[in-house]
């Protein structure tokens, strides 16, 4: 028998994992930068061909992998108080910002502290039809590979205008989302508000990043790919430093301008990050927590303990417990 999807959720988590549920369908990997646990929200409504996900994330969070397989998928950053940066389309980005998404495409992204957005996802059949109905000039660049653009502020005014009544029959406790009709205007109104929203950012792409941006941009990559590679053996920062042709100073400040954190910070949660999911998937056992840690490379069980309850706000042995209760 079917599994009935509540036409509203809401979230309100500090678990950074659970942040895989802020894009319906979407096979995420989120890594908490931010050294505390911070309060994050998400509310979805769901109708018959589209969902909406509002997000507001407390922590800054490094979101990698891939969007829903089955629709197009368009992410409208609604408040941004420092610049984020789009590792996937190679450009920084701020509030009102779009990206844009084909069935499938590969998200690589870094939102700030108290980062905010409205994501729409599309069943592909009915954003294609809408596409070819009311924009059949989207550039097939565009539609293939997706982009990210900034909205005109016309375009934007109404987006937001309609993202805000949302919210508020989110909030109202009459549940007025509840009713199949209204959730069928609504899946109307918001197709037509982001696509007037996806025109305008077309008519005035975000241009290439500086060759400055982007080398630095393609060096960060270089040195997240050399430290996903590493996570588990001995990992010297002279050697990430040699894997990008890079200072120590130079490293540090790459880190530190892209990231908002240094390169041990990062390499540090990325294998609190590995802990956690190990753990989240372990029968529990004499041990276990030690071994663990031991295989990310945490050496000191004392640090290792209170660096991530300072992440997860929780103990290691908490999280092994919880989960197989």
């Amino acid at each position: 028998m079917e599994k009935l999807v509540p036409p509203v959720i809401s979230l309100r988590v500090t678990d950074p994992q659970a942040l895989t549920a802020a894009i319906r369908n979407a096979d995420l990997n989120p890594c908490q930068l931010s050294a505390k646990p911070l309060p994050s929200s998400i509310n979805r409504v769901s109708c018959a061909d589209v969902c909406l996900d509002f997000a507001a994330f407390g922590p800054a969070v490094l979101f990698s992998g891939c969007m829903p397989g089955d629709s197009y998928t368009l992410v409208f950053v609604t408040i941004c108080p420092e610049k984020g940066r789009c590792f996937n389309f190679g450009t920084e980005y701020t509030d009102g910002y779009m990206g844009f998404f084909p069935p499938g495409g590969v998200m690589d992204v870094y939102t700030p502290e108290s980062y905010e957005n409205a994501t729409l996802t599309v069943a592909a059949p009915l954003f294609l039809a809408a596409v070819e109905s009311s924009f059949p000039e989207i550039p097939d660049a565009v539609l293939r590979r997706g982009a990210g653009m900034r909205i005109g502020s016309a375009e934007q005014a109404l987006l937001r205008g309609l993202l805000s009544a949302v919210m508020e029959c989110i909030e109202d406790g009459t549940a007025p989302l509840e009713g199949k009709l209204a959730r069928s205007h609504l899946e109307k109104s918001l197709l037509d508000a982001f696509l007037s929203a996806l025109r305008s950012g077309c008519s005035s792409l975000v241009a290439r990043p500086g060759q400055r941006i982007e080398g630095r941009l393609r060096r960060l990559r270089q040195a997240r790919d050399y430290v996903a590679g590493s996570l588990h053996g001995p990992m010297q920062l002279d050697d990430l430093c040699r894997s990008v042709g890079l200072s120590r100073r130079g490293v540090e400040l790459l880190f530190q301008d892209s990231l908002g954190i240094g390169p041990n910070a990062f390499i540090r949660q990325q294998r609190l990050h590995g802990v956690r999911r190990a753990l989240q998937s372990a029968t529990p056992a004499n041990g276990m927590v030690k071994q663990t840690a031991l295989e990310w490379g945490f050496l000191h069980m004392g640090h290792f303990a209170s660096s991530y309850r300072m992440l997860f706000g929780e103990s290691p042995s908490s999280t092994l417990m919880r989960l197989s209760q």
